[in-house]
């Protein structure tokens, strides 16, 4: 989900180039590993802008499916980011779709329903093109919030629901390639426009995990948020 909070729980704690060196080391002579991390960031350093986190591919498409529960992971379908933006690389056979989301040093697992998917998906894929672009974060949120008032992106026109059960929903130190938690695995169920006041959520309980309470409160991709026992 895009908005004031990045979504983009603690178990990236290696950079996938020390994970890759660490394997890789095993098997190869020095030279040859060495020549191999440096082609693989310069290829990543053409995808992407480099406060963005870098992933492998079929790390970003494990990661991206462990938002959903797991009855649903087979048949839903997969965004992986590229230097342009997020690409389908696996169609969806039961309306869910799953992708990471990116923030300046944040990897957020979510994966959207059949509603989800023609609606707050799509702003999410225009953000990151948007992004990819050069665009900083504030900057996008505020092109897309233009593009939903302008009728070009579309709210929820009904309930539904978005899974975050991933526990890499983090925040990545750039230096030592540690892992923050911002949210433990939670569910949002989709309430444009609605606001915490509405329903009485104080400021307190704002990204509480014993609470309900509305991210991106009064914007067309409001949600309620119920943090889960996965």
């Amino acid at each position: 989900m895009t908005g004031s909070w990045p979504r983009p729980f603690a178990r990236f704690q290696i950079s996938t180039l020390k994970e890759s060196y660490l394997m890789m080391h095993r098997t190869l002579g020095f030279a040859t590993t060495l020549s191999l991390l440096l082609s693989a960031t310069n290829a990543m350093a053409d995808r992407l802008p480099m406060d963005i986190p870098q992933l492998d591919r079929n790390q970003e498409i494990t990661m991206a499916l462990s938002a959903a529960p797991q009855e649903l992971q087979a048949d839903a379908g997969v965004y992986v980011l590229e230097r342009s933006g997020f690409v389908l690389v696996r169609a969806s056979h039961n309306g869910f779709n799953c992708l990471v989301e990116r923030d300046t040093h944040v990897t957020a697992p979510v994966c959207y329903d059949a509603e989800g998917s023609r609606t707050t998906l799509q702003a999410s894929l225009e953000r990151a093109r948007i992004m990819a672009s050069g665009t900083a974060g504030p900057d996008a949120d505020r092109m897309i919030d233009a593009e939903y008032h302008a009728g070009r992106l579309q709210p929820p026109a009904k309930p539904g629901i978005a899974y975050m059960l991933s526990r890499d929903f983090v925040r990545l130190d750039p230096k030592t390639g540690k892992a923050t938690v911002l949210y433990p695995p939670h569910v949002m169920v989709y309430a444009p426009f609605l606001r915490n006041e509405d329903i009485g959520v104080p400021k307190q309980f704002v990204r509480s995990t014993t609470h309900v309470w509305v991210e991106a409160s009064g914007k067309p991709d409001a949600c309620l948020v119920f943090a889960s026992a996965h």
